[in-house]
């Protein structure tokens, strides 16, 4: 007697990372989920039915979600979605909301599909919810400490101590040089590279990257942002 193998459920928290049309009525919307990582979805009839949905398959909302996994299909199908945070704070708050959707971005870049990643969902979780409540720094720096954050919790995080080449240590008093696409610092026995950091911006990017609590200028973002792009586009090249 055949047997046919009923599809998995999984209720887990998600973000959506994006919607693309599909069809007449459907999406198709890519999530960060906590417990399944990140995962593709099929909404039927998401766009002309908002009962099943009720809003809730918008951007930097944490949301519930019930997905079914069919081994016929790539594609999990997305049965129910609630929302948990809104993150209303953001509608009205412009540099906020465009540093939300560049972190949001990046993860839909750098995470590995069907791979959970509880720290890196962690560091977005609370920087959209500090995003969304307003908070004293400036948006840019917000975004890159948990940038610094991301990059080690996906496994490219930045040596900003010692030459990725040969190990030596770098004094913390001395300038030192970047390789983004190499992982950090090199020195100049090993070749240098082209993208000069002083002792202080280096110091406190180590402090931002540890988690310590420690004010990093706006140039400061702007110069980790800058490495948080190359870095993206050496391991998660993509638009």
């Amino acid at each position: 007697m055949s047997t046919t193998s009923r599809p998995s459920v999984h209720s887990t928290e998600a973000l959506v990372l994006r919607r693309v049309e599909y069809g007449d009525a459907d999406l198709i919307v890519t999530l960060l989920t906590l417990s399944l990582g990140r995962v593709s979805a099929l909404a039927r009839g998401a766009r002309k039915s908002r009962r099943r949905f009720g809003g809730a398959l918008e951007p930097f909302f944490t949301l519930h979600v019930t997905l079914e996994e069919r081994r016929s299909s790539e594609l999990f199908a997305l049965r129910e979605a609630s929302v948990l945070r809104a993150r209303t704070g953001l509608l009205g708050n412009l540099p906020a909301l465009t540093s939300a959707g560049r972190v949001l971005g990046w993860v839909r870049r750098a995470a590995p599909a069907h791979t959970p990643e509880p720290e890196a969902w962690s560091i977005v979780e609370e920087l959209l919810d500090r995003l969304a409540a307003g908070a004293e720094r400036d948006a840019d720096v917000e975004v890159a400490r948990a940038a610094l954050k991301l990059l080690a919790a996906f496994g490219w995080a930045l040596e900003l101590e010692r030459c990725v080449r040969c190990g030596k240590l770098c004094p913390a008093g001395r300038p030192a040089s970047i390789d983004p696409a190499r992982g950090g610092l090199v020195c100049r026995e090993c070749g240098g590279a082209r993208v000069r950091v002083t002792p202080d911006i280096r110091s406190r990017l180590i402090a931002a990257a540890q988690g310590r609590i420690e004010e990093l200028s706006a140039d400061d973002a702007r110069f980790a942002l800058d490495l948080v792009e190359r870095v993206l586009e050496t391991h998660a090249p993509g638009s």
